[in-house]
């Protein structure tokens, strides 16, 4: 059974000693992040990393991530565009990992495409536990193909029961990093939060997101609706289902919510489906400027099948133009 340590501003300083000095011994530690628990060891040790793999029953072709102190530590063992570093910065310290070719040979943390996912979390802990090492491997403190935990009591003590420590900071409020490959431009988010936004409940919203579910077959990317105006929900019409023929129709209808600022700080990419969509988030949230893509969908002139399946054809274009070229349109390998 892990001794565990409860983690506070008094306790810090002494724990960070401790976890450092367990790690040395090849050993793996449970720990809080800023998103969710998770299990860490020396980045250059193989055996601990090997044992990561074992404690969580996890596949051999799903890479560890490694955290570093920051970018100057990152790009010691990645190639990181200058290009990128605008993108980058604005999104370290954080809940992002970025996917970049590797400039080292680490087993278990760069994949068989020589790429390395890297990310700086917001945490003091793990800032500080990163300067006794050139970087950390980790995953999250759960079973492969589990949810990810938030507290101690949710991890599995097939898990808990054999490592030597894990540390308590109580329940944690975040949810897993945000995952972007950015081996290619535009930068393709691999696992996150897609929000669609659009000024109400209407027709071509019902399309969108049919359409998207039937394109975007990534199960990593979670995809919400939401509306600027503060209309509800309504069924779908008979334009859209006729319209719609030949796409698999949602069972319980449209899924939406109205547009609040917490989901547009926690979205990672922001489809909009007009222009004054997005200048409604800049007075908002001014900062979310580079998470936003107009897709310029007009509303149908009228509800009828022709208008209808004009619009329907623009969105298709639209999404394949705009969406999935900033969306990997396949699960992520690093949960």
């Amino acid at each position: 059974m892990a001794e565990i340590l409860t983690l506070t501003k008094n306790t810090e300083k002494d724990i960070i000693k401790k976890i450092a000095d367990t790690l040395k011994n090849s050993a793996v530690v449970i720990v809080p992040t800023d998103t969710v628990y998770g299990l860490i060891c020396d980045g250059q040790d193989n055996r601990a990393k090997s044992y990561i793999y074992t404690l969580k029953h996890r596949p051999g072709y799903k890479p560890l991530i490694a955290f570093v102190k920051n970018t100057a530590q990152a790009a010691k063992i990645a190639y990181i565009q200058q290009s990128d570093f605008n993108f980058i910065s604005r999104r370290w310290p954080g809940r992002n990992t970025f996917i970049f070719k590797s400039k080292i040979k680490s087993k278990y943390l760069v994949s068989d495409g020589k790429t390395i996912a890297i990310r700086i979390p917001d945490s003091n802990l793990i800032t500080h536990l990163c300067g006794f090492f050139p970087y950390l491997a980790s995953t999250s403190a759960n079973l492969s193909f589990a949810g990810s935990c938030l507290s101690l009591d949710e991890i599995n003590s097939e898990i808990l029961n054999k490592i030597p420590l894990a540390i308590d900071a109580g329940k944690l409020s975040s949810r897993e990093s945000a995952i972007w490959d950015m081996t290619q431009s535009p930068a393709k988010l691999v696992r996150g939060r897609a929000l669609f936004v659009s000024s109400e409940n209407d027709d071509r919203c019902y399309m969108a997101q049919i359409m998207l579910k039937h394109l975007i077959v990534n199960k990593s990317i979670d995809m919400v609706f939401a509306y600027t105006g503060s209309a509800v929900a309504n069924s779908f019409s008979q334009f859209v289902i006729k319209t719609m023929e030949g796409f698999p129709m949602p069972t319980e209808g449209f899924s939406s919510c109205q547009l609040t600022d917490r989901l547009i700080i926690s979205s990672d990419l922001i489809f909009v489906m007009e222009e004054k969509c997005k200048n409604i988030i800049l007075q908002r949230i001014p900062e979310s400027y580079d998470k936003i893509i107009v897709l310029d969908i007009p509303k149908p002139e009228a509800r009828d099948i022709s208008s209808c399946r004009k619009i329907k054809k623009i969105i298709a274009h639209r999404i394949k133009t705009y969406a999935l070229t900033r969306i990997k349109n396949e699960d992520s390998n690093r949960k």
